[in-house]
């Protein structure tokens, strides 16, 4: 036996293990997506729907919205985490 067709044959096995890992984790994934949204049907809703407290009036129709500026604004508006030190 040549060793290039050794080494050939597996690296064919480990590309259909990974292949088949892969798949196997997808479709897990997905059956698990599928009982999680049967089981609550709050998850499957639509992220646009807003939630409002009867209660309180905030005005914007009870949407959730973010620091002025945006997402990193609060912090000179840089988006990169930092170490403490500027």
């Amino acid at each position: 036996m040549d060793p290039t067709d050794a080494r050939r044959r597996g690296t064919r096995r480990v590309r259909l293990v990974t292949a088949a890992v892969a798949g196997g984790a997808l479709v897990g994934t997905g059956a698990l997506t599928v009982v999680v949204a049967d089981a609550h049907p709050a998850a499957a809703e639509s992220a646009t729907t807003t939630a409002t407290d009867p209660g309180t009036s905030t005005g914007d129709g009870g949407r959730l919205s973010g620091p002025p500026g945006g997402v990193g604004a609060g912090h000179g508006g840089s988006s990169h985490a930092s170490s403490g030190s500027s």
